[in-house]
């Protein structure tokens, strides 16, 4: 099976922030997301983020939580929109 779903976006401060199924997956410093950047360069960007994440994209990781994605700059690749829901009482 090939990795699927993933998604990136960079952080004015050189970090790489990557995404599977919407849901934060790891962070990376700056060393590690210039690194990273040169590795997607003209491959198969889906397995090069499986890769980095440590698994083949098929895999959820328990306690990942969505980032709140400010900061952040697009990759160009757009999550679906979500409706949030306020609690009242």
């Amino acid at each position: 099976m090939s990795a699927e779903g993933y998604d990136y976006r960079t952080r004015a401060s050189g970090e790489v922030v990557i995404f599977h199924h919407g849901k934060l997956a790891k962070t990376l410093g700056a060393d590690e997301a210039q690194e990273f950047m040169r590795a997607i360069e003209g491959g198969d960007t889906q397995s090069a983020m499986a890769q980095w994440v440590g698994n083949d994209g098929q895999v959820e990781h328990p306690g990942s939580h969505a980032a709140s994605g400010g900061g952040m700059r697009n990759n160009g690749a757009a999550h679906g929109h979500q409706d949030f829901r306020r609690k009242t009482g």
